[in-house]
């Protein structure tokens, strides 16, 4: 600490007056604007919402108020409404004054007709029924988490004689949103119920719902715009996939084959989207006996035994009537048998569903460097026909053309990668150059403060080598002047009355004696401090 007060008493010994004095000023200003500040946000009233989010109208009203009120109030604008501030102490108060008188009035529902006075014509009361159920929706809607803030407009159908002139229940609602909230479907879709069933008369597809942007949120027209447009971009997601993969295929089939860059495939692939169903029912003819009988019906008749003969013998007697001729015998046999079999007639039934997606044709070219002969080209047509099923009832192409190719690209593509391998190349050994400057740095750093540390231990040691030798000098001085006046004293030459007096010094002498004792007794009490002081004369001449 009181290292710490010497540099603070050796720092401000080395300034100017003039800068004493800034520094003065300076810490007085500090003070002063401290003392300031705290006054005037002490002083200052804890402001509270009173209401948040209110209309202009409203606001205004609530204003004119707390100003004959003589409350103080602090009004704030932002998108969501106005919002008005008085003092913490005043908030409940001025909430129950002007509750008392109505405000603010809000969205009122039904509870309008609460305020219903005599004499109000049938024109005021359609109104305050609109006005009603345009503030009971309001309420409504405004339950649900992602709305902020509605509007309702609602127009009512006028009765009529005539069933013509009449004229449907329209409805629009304006929703603003809270940030980062969207309505899903469902919940428009809820919204929507909701308006329709609250009034008679009013349907669903006379129901406009926007949010703050203009944006319609339940538009028809766009969910099927939108379902065509999905179907749309699913078919043509599925076409662009089927051919990728089989150009994909071909395509490293001749680059195994040929090499790299010796052919290019092009395929175009038309799929067939219609859903089609099919019923058939098919019967298939009996063959002899093949079939399942169904039913039988089996007849036999027989006779044995004699009889006349029935017609009697040819000629003109016996076919004249009344004639009677002889009558003759002879035996008769007689058998009969039928059978009639019917059989299950063989049908078959199919229904088949033929799913989209099907491919109706394809067409595919390939391009072959010219110096690919004849018989590879008829070789490749075989294989890529092969590989991709081409049918040529359904129309399907292949095409092997032979053109020169150009190796400019290969070229640039060749030298941008080679130009791309010099510069990661270059970075690395420039971070590797970094790496090692800044390992190189931190070593330098190490031994600089070794060394220093070094020098200054070496020069302290030197310091107490030469205090030592100093010290060994004067003792040595000292015993040799003793020695010189004993000598002296043995000879005679020094009287006698002066042996036991010590010797008399002049001021100047007794003076560097006496800093020269207290240097010493510094140096052997803090010897660190003194060789640190020693330091600081030598950087300083």
């Amino acid at each position: 600490m009181a290292e710490w007060k010497e540099r603070y008493l050796q720092l401000w010994n080395k300034t100017t007056k003039r800068q004493r004095y800034m520094i003065l000023g300076g810490v007085v200003l500090l003070f002063a604007l401290i003392l300031g500040s705290s006054y005037f946000y002490g002083s200052k009233p804890d402001l509270v919402p009173l209401f948040t989010n209110m209309e202009a109208k409203d606001a205004g009203e609530v204003a004119a108020k707390l100003k004959e009120s003589k409350i103080q109030y602090e009004v704030q604008e932002t998108k969501q409404g106005v919002t008005i501030l008085v003092p913490s102490k005043d908030v409940h108060g001025a909430r129950l004054d002007l509750a008392t008188q109505g405000l603010p009035r809000g969205n009122k529902g039904f509870e309008i007709f609460d305020d219903s006075k005599l004499g109000v014509t049938e024109f005021q009361n359609k109104v305050n029924y609109l006005q009603a159920l345009q503030g009971e929706l309001t309420r409504t809607i405004e339950q649900i988490a992602a709305v902020d803030k509605v509007r309702v407009h609602i127009v009512l159908p006028e009765d009529s004689l005539y069933k013509k002139n009449e004229k449907p229940a329209t409805a629009s609602i304006m929703l603003k949103l809270r940030p980062d909230k969207k309505l899903s479907k469902k919940e428009i879709k809820g919204i929507v119920n909701l308006t329709a069933h609250s009034i008679q008369g009013l349907t669903p597809e006379n129901i406009t719902i926007v949010d703050d942007t203009g944006k319609i949120l339940n538009d028809p027209d766009e969910d099927d715009e939108k379902n065509v447009s999905n179907q749309t971009i699913s078919q043509l997601e599925m076409t662009r996939k089927v051919k990728e993969r089989m150009q994909k295929d071909v395509q490293s089939l001749l680059d195994q084959a040929l090499g790299e860059g010796r052919a290019f495939v092009r395929v175009n692939v038309e799929l067939d989207f219609d859903q089609r169903q099919t019923d058939r029912q098919i019967f298939t003819p009996v063959v002899d006996e093949s079939g399942i009988i169904r039913s039988q019906q089996d007849m036999s008749e027989s006779y044995n035994g004699t009889s006349n003969n029935p017609g009697g013998p040819a000629g003109v007697q016996s076919n004249i009537p009344g004639y009677v001729a002889q009558a003759e015998t002879a035996n008769a046999q007689y058998e009969k048998k039928e059978s009639t079999k019917n059989y299950e007639i063989n049908e078959e039934k199919s229904k088949i569903i033929a799913s989209p997606g099907s491919i109706r044709r394809v067409n595919i070219a390939v391009l072959v460097n010219d110096d690919i002969t004849r018989a590879q080209q008829d070789s490749i047509l075989r294989s890529v026909s092969s590989a991709v099923g081409i049918n040529a009832e359904r129309g399907d192409t292949v095409s092997v053309e032979p053109l020169p190719f150009s190796t400019e690209l290969a070229d640039r593509r060749a030298a941008e990668e080679a130009a791309e391998r010099a510069r990661q190349d270059r970075n690395f050994y420039m971070s590797v150059a970094a790496g090692v400057l800044l390992l190189a740095l931190i070593i330098g750093a190490v031994l600089l403060r070794r060394r220093r540390l070094r020098l200054e231990r070496e020069a302290y040691e030197e310091e107490q080598r030469q205090l030592a030798l100093a010290e060994q000098e004067r003792l040595e001085e000292e015993r040799r002047m003793e020695q010189e006046r004993a000598e002296l004293i043995a000879a005679g030459q020094v009287p006698e009355q002066l042996v036991d007096e010590e010797p008399q010094l002049t001021e100047d002498e007794l003076r560097t004696l006496s800093e020269r004792e207290a240097i010493e007794k510094l140096i052997n009490e803090k010897p660190a401090e003194v060789a640190m002081l020693v330091k600081t004369w030598l950087s300083e001449d």
